[in-house]
């Protein structure tokens, strides 16, 4: 230690060595990154094409020397180490770089699902680096797996995104489906074809069912799920009836032969083939989802939704939602639906449509409009031709067939200053009647007019009952059970009542009233019995009958009696007429006397 110099210092190496180890595994890490990246670099997630070629056959020596020229040239492709695809051609007819110049060309594309594609065409190309081939001249595409064939004119294979494409026209045929269109993008492998124009595509007939023809702008059909979607001005055609459309997507059967679902939207529109009467059909909706079954593609259900209008010869609907089932043969509106037509409207919360048996059922707030057509016996049992007549219930069922209209649940009906109501209101337009039944009230508007023409207050008349039954033929309503006929100032009451109306000018007015059974009438403080009243409405007079002279008028504010007969009510005079035995007539006031006169007749007590 003593021979050691003054200020010298011992290296420890070991630390150094180990810092050198983690330097020499950082650069040895960083480098295999950057090799991976290196390796990888252009790939597009798919494997790398392995090509291999085989060895091609010498030329003939007796077709003579041929420069760059060689026979039955094959160039194979595999993928993670299954076949992708073989290309064959009859010669090479020469040499562009690495492009290969085929004639009589045949690629086979295989698939992961073991099924192959097989495209031909007279001439070709093929480019190694690329990995792309190019057919021309009469190229056909077959699958046999996917039922498809196809001719074009020029046909390109990019084998890195598995695709064969075209921009020229095509013709082809998928299973039960023919059509043609410009260009077309097949995925083989997500078995998708995109045709970018022109698209024409024909269902053929199966069984009974018709032909369809389906054109547009733009087709995508997916092979998989059998399914094709069309937009860019759709049009389908079937038979007479055509859809017009924004955007389509038909679900076809395993064969593709027949349609299973369809949906259709953006301003769609069907049109049906007039029928032999010329009946019009048309439906616009914003959109339409419907369901087919059976092999000839029968409609099953049809919903459309969105701004809905439906019109089927003269009647036109309008909702938010119209959905059809072909099993109850039944159109269900919703969405504040309307059903109009040139003379009557119906608005409810629900209307229920039966086309084939022409039965229309409306719920929820039944409103109802009937303007007048002007066809001889068209009007409404019971009201006039001049104006429209309303009708409001709970429910409405309508049979067009039969023609009568039954409303339910506080039904009521109104034209101008007459109107009805009662729980159950049933129009019979076969026999001109209408019958009411519960709580009936019907209501009378007369109007008087002065002596100088200015027509004066008008009376109103009411008549209660259990029922009513009105023959619009013989202008006659019957009432039954419990009537009573209300005026502002009097009432008659009877076991029945027959209301006669009369037409003045376009509208039903009251003329008179018979009744019969247990007559009563009551005016202010007079009150009269008899077997039968006659009430007449133009000349406001009542008239009492009794064949045995029992009809009978109390005064209570003077207790006068009036019997015979006939008496006569004048209500608007307030007075009675009597009729003696010798024929003899007086007009009796019925009015409070003062105390100091004396009355003509005596005061009798009842």
């Amino acid at each position: 230690m003593a021979d050691q110099p003054q200020g010298s210092h011992r290296i420890h190496w070991r630390p150094l060595r180990a810092v050198m180890v983690l330097r020499v595994l950082v650069l040895m890490v960083l480098a295999g990154f950057s090799l991976a990246v290196i390796m990888s670099y252009g790939r597009k997630g798919r494997p790398q094409t392995d090509i291999t070629m085989a060895p091609s056959s010498p030329t003939p020596a007796q077709q003579g020397p041929v420069i760059d020229r060689s026979d039955q040239f094959e160039v194979n492709g595999s993928r993670e180490g299954r076949p992708a695809f073989t290309l064959r051609a009859r010669s090479v007819t020469g040499f562009a770089g690495d492009r290969k110049l085929l004639q009589g060309v045949e690629l086979l594309i295989h698939d992961d699902r073991g099924g192959n594609v097989k495209v031909s065409g007279i001439e070709g190309q093929f480019d190694v680096t690329d990995r792309r081939a190019r057919l021309s001249g009469d190229v056909t595409v077959e699958s046999e797996s996917e039922g498809l064939s196809l001719r074009t004119g020029t046909l390109f294979y990019d084998n890195e995104r598995d695709m064969i494409f075209t921009a020229d026209d095509i013709v082809f045929t998928v299973g039960g489906l023919s059509g043609q269109g410009r260009g077309m993008n097949y995925l083989i492998a997500e078995r998708q074809i995109k045709i970018p124009d022109r698209v024409v595509l024909r269902i053929s007939a199966a069984e009974a069912g018709l032909p369809a023809t389906i054109s547009s702008g733009d087709l995508v059909a997916v092979l998989e799920s059998n399914a094709a979607v069309f937009t860019d001005n759709v049009r389908l055609e079937r038979g007479g009836d055509v859809l017009y459309a924004n955007y389509l997507k038909v679900q076809f059967d395993e064969g593709r032969k027949a349609v299973r679902q369809m949906h259709a939207f953006g301003d769609v529109v069907i049109t049906g083939a007039p029928g032999p009467d010329g009946t019009v059909r048309e439906m616009r909706a914003d959109s339409l989802a419907s369901l087919f079954a059976g092999p000839s593609g029968e409609l099953r259900e049809a919903e459309l939704s969105g701004s809905c209008r439906v019109t089927y010869g003269p009647y036109t609907s309008r909702s938010r939602s119209a959905r059809y089932r072909a099993a109850s043969d039944l159109v269900e509106l919703r969405g504040d639906p309307v059903v109009m037509s040139a003379s009557d409207r119906i608005a409810a919360q629900e209307i229920d449509v039966k086309a084939g048996a022409k039965i229309l059922e409306a719920r929820g707030d039944v409103r109802t409009v009937s303007m007048p057509s002007g066809k001889a016996g068209a009007a409404t049992p019971g009201f006039g031709e001049k104006s429209a007549v309303s009708f409001q219930a709970r429910t409405l069922l309508y049979d067009q067939a039969a023609q009568r209209a039954v409303y339910a649940g506080s039904a009521r009906a109104w034209q101008e200053g007459n109107s009805i109501q009662a729980e159950e209101i049933v129009l019979d337009q076969q026999a001109r009647q209408l019958r009411a039944t519960g709580d009936v009230m019907a209501r009378f508007t007369q109007r008087h007019a002065t002596g100088s023409g200015i027509p004066s207050r008008p009376t109103v008349a009411s008549v209660t009952a259990a029922s009513m039954v009105f023959d619009d033929a013989q202008g006659v309503g019957r009432y039954r059970d419990n009537v009573h006929l209300t005026r502002e100032d009097a009432t008659l009451t009877a076991d029945a009542m027959d209301a006669y109306l009369v037409d003045r000018a376009g509208t039903r007015e009251l003329d008179h009233v018979v009744a019969t059974g247990s007559v009563a009438v009551k005016r202010d403080q007079a009150f009269g019995t008899a077997r039968t009243a006659e009430y007449h409405a133009a000349d406001d007079v009542l008239v009492l009958k009794d064949g045995e002279g029992l009809a009978e008028v109390v005064d209570a504010a003077t207790g006068r009696t009036l019997r015979g007969k006939t008496l006569t009510f004048d209500l608007a005079g307030d007075r009675i007429l009597t009729e003696s035995a010798r024929g003899a007539r007086t007009w009796i006031t019925l009015k409070p006397e003062a105390k100091d006169v004396q009355s003509v007749e005596p005061k009798t007590k009842h």
